[in-house]
């Protein structure tokens, strides 16, 4: 039996389908919606994650079609009235996800460019994008590893990851640190 390839879609950092760069961001953030769901999801539960608000009837269907212009085959099953991802695509933020359940934080680490669904702020993309976040870092401080804390710095803008990378320290001591009494106004306290 022939398994069919998973299609690589990027939303860390970037938008790129198959290595191929990616201008909308709404089209990517419905794929993704879509794969979290496990490929498939209810037109109502779609709007509701993607939009706060009353949109146009035809703006899932114009998502949809954007998705299959990018080479992601997405169909409407109008008998349950739901989204469907008709192939395997693989999303780097769940790739992430399951590297960092897996243990795997290293890997992980390596394949995070950055924030998920850049610019998307719709309830969803928050979501994913501080789960994805809060789980990272912490997997990253609980390893104890000072490189990857340092080079997890670098990527995330976490003040749990600020001060360790420079100390060792504890990162939950970082707030009582002399840089974070600088950035209060309270600079001679460490001096």
């Amino acid at each position: 039996m022939d398994i069919p390839a998973r299609l690589r879609v990027s939303v860390l950092g970037r938008y790129e389908v198959d290595g191929r760069p990616v201008t909308s961001s709404r089209a990517m953030e419905f794929i993704t919606a879509l794969a979290v769901a496990g490929g498939s999801m209810s037109r109502d539960g779609l709007h509701h994650r993607i939009y706060e608000r009353d949109v146009s009837a035809s703006t899932l269907p114009t998502l949809a079609y954007r998705a299959r212009k990018l080479g992601v085959d997405v169909r409407y099953e109008a008998l349950g009235r739901r989204y469907v991802l008709a192939g395997p695509v693989m999303v780097d933020a769940l790739l992430v996800l399951g590297l960092l359940k897996a243990g795997r934080v290293r890997g992980a680490l390596t394949l995070y460019h950055g924030p998920c669904l850049p610019e998307c702020d719709s309830p969803f993309a928050v979501s994913l994008r501080q789960t994805l976040e809060d789980r990272l870092v912490r997997c990253v401080l609980d390893s104890g590893d000072q490189e990857l804390i340092k080079a997890a710095s670098r990527l995330i803008d976490r003040w749990e990851l600020a001060e360790p990378t420079a100390t060792g320290d504890d990162p939950f001591c970082a707030v009582l640190s002399g840089s974070y009494l600088r950035s209060i106004g309270l600079a001679s306290v460490d001096r």
